[in-house]
């Protein structure tokens, strides 16, 4: 199965990655917000072996074929077990292929607001956010907050405005841009614990 894109191509590719534990319509909703501002050609989902900041989540195949289901048929988005195919564990790395592989594409880095609070957390985050644009899409868990996270004080000189957010993909890193959309209030949080109460 395809894990990575072709190798000669020149689109304009998001990367989604994340535990998706259970993936929701929150997830998409960052991922179609992304595609259609960022004028995106694909978007490729990454769920992660495992996140060293959370408790373990649920069998790595069991949640790539639940994102599978999710998505559907869409003819823009793709699905990729790289990182359990790969054996790589950390966001840095997965990009590190990924650029070496298809050194002509034009890759953005996808997240929630969320997810932007604790990004200062992951490891090596800076060379995170110094080898990918990275496009971060309003939550409402999140709020101001994000926008006050170490990431954005660290990178605010690096802040495309959002009118501007599809020059994202062209730019050379470090570039960000912050995109308000309406709220999708679905949390995996949410759904496991109203799973164990059932």
């Amino acid at each position: 199965m395809r894990t990575l894109p072709p190798s000669g191509t020149r689109q304009r590719i998001g990367l989604l990655g994340g535990s998706f534990d259970p993936p929701h319509s929150g997830h998409m909703h960052v991922a179609q917000t992304a595609l259609k501002r960022l004028k995106l050609d694909w978007i490729y989902w990454l769920p992660a072996r495992g996140n060293p900041l959370k408790q373990a989540p649920a069998d790595f195949y069991e949640r790539l074929h639940a994102v599978r289901e999710l998505i559907g048929h869409h003819p823009n988005m793709f699905v990729s077990d790289f990182e359990h195919w790969a054996g790589v564990r950390y966001t840095a790395d997965v990009l590190g292929h990924f650029i070496q592989h298809c050194p002509h594409a034009n890759f953005v880095w996808l997240m929630g607001a969320d997810s932007l609070m604790n990004f200062h957390d992951w490891y090596r985050w800076q060379q995170v956010a110094e080898t990918l644009p990275i496009c971060v899409v309003s939550r409402p868990s999140a709020g101001p907050r994000a926008l006050r996270s170490p990431f954005a004080h660290r990178y605010a000189s690096c802040r495309l405005r959002e009118r501007d957010a599809a020059l994202l993909a062209d730019c050379e890193p470090p570039a960000w841009v912050y995109l308000k959309a309406p709220f999708d209030r679905t949390s995996s949080t949410e759904l496991r614990t109203a799973a164990q109460k059932r």
